[in-house]
């Protein structure tokens, strides 16, 4: 499937590209004064995006924050995925804790809490943040994996290849209804994976189909810088 050619940008521009993308797509959902939902995964990067997004005025008590995928661990354990949203994003802007729907995966039937997870789901995310790995994998959706092929479902408890393996994910009817949905790529080691998407290959983020596409330098191997 063809798609609009990335964005691309030098390394040291990534965060700040991404953080000024996720604040556009923001305003634009509160634009008509209701509420709106914003959707983070994890990872390195999304730490430095969320660290800007915080310095960003906006009326932010309107924003309900979800997530993307949780690993299955206490909130507090390092390799939390709310952790790090909450310390470089709700901590500084003092997110009050109901305006947070954390995916609990610290609890032992992690299937109740996918169920509960997708009980809290607005009908549709109005905005998404996603990063990908150099598999191919957004959220907790790996290659070869049976989540792949959920259509009913929203939120699944699924295995990793990397620990701590068990995941809480949300699954492809989710991500590809989302209104604004935003891949940010970074590094030499993502190369293969981009070219295997834009050359139209079924990787499990080439899946979301809706999404616009942010890439540094390195990631973007053969794509001019800046184009688009």
């Amino acid at each position: 499937m063809s798609r609009p050619p990335p964005r691309v940008v030098a390394p040291e521009a990534l965060t700040e590209a991404a953080s000024q993308w996720l604040t556009q797509a923001l305003r634009q959902a509160l634009a008509g004064g209701g509420r709106c939902s914003l959707a983070l995964s994890g990872g390195r990067t999304t730490g430095a995006i969320c660290h800007l997004l915080a310095k960003q005025a906006l009326p932010w008590e309107r924003v309900d924050f979800y997530f993307v995928d949780e690993r299955c661990v206490p909130p507090e354990h390092a390799e939390s995925n709310f952790l790090l949203v909450e310390e470089n994003l709700l901590r500084p802007l003092s997110i009050p804790s109901g305006q947070v729907r954390r995916m609990e995966g610290e609890r032992e039937d992690r299937d109740a809490a996918a169920r509960d997870y997708a009980a809290v789901l607005p009908p549709v995310l109005d905005v998404v943040l996603l990063g990908m790995g150099e598999d191919g994998h957004t959220a907790s959706l790996f290659p070869g994996n049976s989540a792949l092929e959920e259509r009913e479902r929203k939120v699944l408890a699924v295995v990793g290849p990397k620990p701590p393996p068990w995941r809480l994910t949300l699954t492809l009817p989710v991500l590809t209804a989302a209104r604004r949905v935003l891949f940010v790529v970074a590094g030499a080691g993502k190369q293969d994976a981009v070219r295997r998407v834009f050359a139209g290959e079924a990787l499990p983020a080439a899946r979301v189909t809706n999404a616009e596409w942010l890439l540094d330098r390195a990631a973007a191997g053969n794509f001019s810088e800046d184009n688009g």
